[in-house]
């Protein structure tokens, strides 16, 4: 048995694509025979990541409620060690929320509660191929950030972007020029895939050093009644036309009247999908200028 677990970080903006790819690497460890566990650590005041994983078989972690860097340094150094001490597993997949900057997360790890029971893996980076652009423009220090620390980066969304993958590895190897880019639809991944990402995120270690939040804002709706498939689609264009602010992720399980799904919404990019409701459901809002006040309006006036 391992003696300590080694710790892979799925960083990336909200909605890019970590939890999908946190699945495949945990997939990958259990059919290699090994113990992964999940660990993630949501921004705003609900989390369905570990439901996600959970939902697949695999023991899951939330911490939630604020960011690593911030207020939950010391609630991630516990849960590492809680998890350790309670499965003794090889492999930590550990997704940190999307506006996460690197500053601390070393020295959790180096922390004398964690230093002997675990150590870094790697550091891969999601980036979403569909908003990449838009996204780096309005956010840019984040994902300058994430790009920068880490040594993979993996390209999400390819089978839905319209926008040139030569361009956005360009502008990846502009911040990054040591960055290892992997530019493949996760579908079509494989075994030699896994064993390649795992040989080029060797080395990894923070090369710059920044620490803000935009002022990013977040507000969490607990729904009360199911929604039809009207109000699903107006409350996407909602979303979508900035009539509830300048919004980078919404994200949430809504009830029908046939089924639970749930909606991912990352800028432009609109995904859902079927999803047994574990819980009440909620839906949370991220962006920089939160409207409020239509936010509740939409659910008071729309039956």
């Amino acid at each position: 048995m391992s003696k300590t677990a080694k710790v892979d970080c799925i960083s990336g903006f909200l909605g890019a694509g970590k939890t999908t790819f946190a699945n495949m690497l945990l997939r990958y460890y259990m059919d290699s025979g090994l113990r992964p566990v999940f660990i993630v650590n949501e921004f705003g005041e609900t989390g369905l990541d570990a439901d996600i994983i959970k939902a697949d078989g695999f023991e899951a972690i939330e911490v939630e409620g604020g960011c690593i860097c911030c207020t939950l340094k010391d609630d991630i150094a516990a849960a590492i060690v809680n998890v350790i001490d309670a499965f003794s597993p090889t492999n930590i997949v550990f997704e940190p929320c999307g506006v996460f900057i690197f500053d601390n997360f070393f020295d959790i790890l180096k922390s004398p509660a964690i230093g002997k029971k675990c150590e870094l893996n790697g550091i891969v980076t999601v980036v979403d191929s569909v908003n990449f652009s838009s996204s780096k423009a309005i956010y840019g220090s984040f994902i300058y950030n994430q790009i920068k620390n880490a040594a993979v980066i993996l390209l999400s969304k390819l089978e839905k972007t319209k926008n040139s993958i030569d361009e956005i590895i360009c502008d990846i190897k502009n911040i990054n020029p040591d960055a290892f880019i992997m530019s493949k639809i996760w579908t079509d991944w494989d075994k030699n895939d896994f064993e390649l990402l795992t040989k080029q995120q060797q080395g990894s270690s923070v090369r710059h050093r920044t620490h803000h939040h935009n002022n990013l804002q977040s507000i969490t709706v607990e729904l009360e009644i199911p929604f039809t498939q009207q109000k699903i689609d107006t409350f996407i264009a909602c979303c979508t036309s900035g009539i509830f602010g300048d919004l980078c992720r919404v994200k949430g399980l809504i009830l029908t009247k046939a089924q639970s799904v749930l909606l991912n919404i990352a800028m432009q990019d609109v995904t859902i999908r079927e999803f047994k409701c574990p819980s009440k459901p909620t839906i949370t809002f991220v962006g920089q200028t939160l409207n409020e006040k239509e936010i509740y309006e939409f659910f008071r006036s729309n039956p």
